[in-house]
């Protein structure tokens, strides 16, 4: 059901806001999560946007597991899709691995903090990225 949630969410465009949230969709971002894993590893996600049109954005998605101690990358995968804005403060998307696995992100944002740039998301659908977590927006560069 969430799943499902998620997918309306991000497949229904949102009306513009009074004041736009950054990123907009003629501009590039990153978003960078990790969450702990047994083991001393870590997930790590990373989303990478750049513009696809009117309002879509083009995404590369790398998960992975990643040793703390050592900075190993024990294991990953790279998949690419695409994302836009949901109704809600926010934007997130879908994306397909080489494999024939699917994910699903979502990162909320706060109307009332536009410049806020760490935000809380969710992963869903593969199992090597992060589910959940505060994560860091950036332009990218």
């Amino acid at each position: 059901m969430r799943a499902l949630i998620l997918a309306l969410a991000v497949a229904i465009p949102a009306p513009a806001l009074a004041t736009e949230l950054w990123p907009t969709f003629d501009t590039g971002w990153r978003w960078a999560v990790s969450e702990p894993a047994p083991g001393g590893l870590q997930r790590y996600g990373y989303v990478d946007a750049e513009p696809a049109g009117r309002s879509t954005w083009k995404v590369r998605v790398e998960c992975g597991l990643q040793d703390t101690r050592s900075g190993r990358v024990v294991s990953r995968v790279v998949g690419k899709g695409e994302a836009t804005r949901a109704r809600m403060p926010g934007f997130g998307g879908r994306w397909d691995l080489p494999d024939g696995r699917c994910g699903s992100f979502i990162v909320t944002q706060d109307a009332t903090a536009p410049e806020e740039l760490r935000l809380y998301g969710e992963m869903d659908g593969i199992v090597e990225c992060p589910r959940r977590g505060t994560g860091d927006l950036s332009s990218g560069d």
